[in-house]
């Protein structure tokens, strides 16, 4: 049996900006002799032993806000598969 569910989603391009990083649960780690700059989005397990999964974050990914407004990154060409209307 196919189910069909409706729900708003929020999306926006990650641009690695200083503003974003501030709005969205991002962890910024600039460049240093060791490592290049990055960024890592904390994303919230339903696990009660670790609470958040940390994700590498680029330049260019999808930053989805779900309707529970847990935040997670996708990769342009999964969102527009996902939501072409979006396109």
């Amino acid at each position: 049996m196919i189910k069909e569910y409706t729900a708003t989603v929020k999306a926006e391009v990650f641009d690695g900006s200083e503003e974003m990083v501030a709005r969205y649960p991002i962890r910024h780690f600039p460049k240093s002799d060791w490592l290049s700059e990055h960024w890592v989005l904390d994303i919230p397990t339903p696990h009660d032993d670790y609470f958040t999964y940390p994700a590498n974050l680029i330049k260019g990914q999808i930053l989805v806000t779900r309707p529970d407004g847990t935040v997670i990154n996708m990769d342009p060409y999964d969102f527009g598969k996902l939501f072409p209307e979006a396109q």
